[in-house]
């Protein structure tokens, strides 16, 4: 069974390809360039027109520079990510590409694709990818998205949860690929165990640790028993959220829900809170129990 993988070059996803590889041979890993940020692009318009950046501005900044990169600088880090995470691991035999952003979606790169004819496409955060690009796989494109669909769908999926007060809708889903964002048939899903004291990086680093091995138990079922079970999302429920969302005032009301201990209150209370949500394809968190 031909394999490729779709990511891109943060140290997560070095750690999805690093993960996929001991237990799969890859015929081809594609790692796609980052997006220009428009916060990058904001702020150099800013300081161009002599203008100063506002303290909501800098405060973004300082966010993202701790939780997003930030969760490199974990203490706890090699503990979450257990294969290696700093480095792609090249074997013999698999092609290794780098595209830039939105290369993934070229003429070109169907092209390419075709050439190589995979069964199975695994993606962790490439772009929103086009369906003359998802037709390529002979069986299916499968998704890695860290939160729970449909009830939180596109960017930081994760943390607009804390934001609303719904830790319970923290999670993690492998779904097939289709031409909506997140909106694909459920394969599997898992909320991972949370300490009281999970700060915004530990929460991620569990999300995608969990969902790194239900998509390789997706892909092992696919290459020994030929296909995987899938559920439809009801389409008439969920919030999708975009980066341009996320705004100075949900990131401190993030952080400040977390300090005031609402894993801890969602702990308290969990088996409750957890039974209010539906999940589809369920499967117990395997790392972190």
């Amino acid at each position: 069974m031909k394999i490729v993988l779709f990511t891109r070059t943060g140290f997560h996803h070095t750690y999805f390809i690093n993960r996929l590889q001991e237990e799969f041979e890859i015929a081809c890993v594609v790692r796609e360039a980052y997006p220009e940020g428009e916060d990058k692009k904001s702020a150099a318009s800013h300081w161009v027109a002599g203008a100063e950046e506002s303290e909501d501005e800098l405060f973004l900044e300082r966010f993202r520079a701790a939780y997003s990169a930030g969760f490199r600088h974990h203490p706890f880090l090699r503990e979450y990510l257990k294969s290696p995470f700093d480095q792609v691991i090249t074997r013999p035999g698999t092609e290794y590409l780098t595209v830039g952003c939105g290369g993934i979606n070229s003429d070109d790169f169907a092209t390419f694709l075709q050439r190589i004819r995979p069964d199975v496409v695994a993606v962790l955060g490439s772009s929103v990818i086009k369906p003359d690009v998802i037709s390529v796989a002979a069986r299916s494109v499968i998704n890695l998205h860290s939160g729970l669909s449909p009830y939180y769908r596109g960017t930081w999926s994760y943390g607009w949860p804390i934001v609303n007060s719904e830790p319970e809708y923290i999670g993690v889903t492998v779904h097939n690929v289709n031409a909506g964002i997140d909106t694909g048939d459920i394969i599997y899903q898992t909320r991972p165990v949370f300490a009281d004291g999970d700060d915004l990086n530990a929460i991620f680093l569990k999300v995608i640790s969990e969902g790194v091995e239900l998509m390789i138990r997706a892909i092992g079922e696919i290459r020994d028993a030929g296909s995987v079970a899938s559920h439809r999302q009801p389409g008439d429920t969920g919030r999708l959220y975009f980066m341009k969302d996320l705004s100075a005032d949900a990131a401190r009301t993030c952080l400040s829900s977390l300090e005031r201990g609402i894993i801890r209150e969602y702990n308290a209370r969990k088996k409750e809170r957890d039974a209010a949500v539906t999940l589809y394809g369920y499967v117990p968190p395997k790392i972190y129990k």
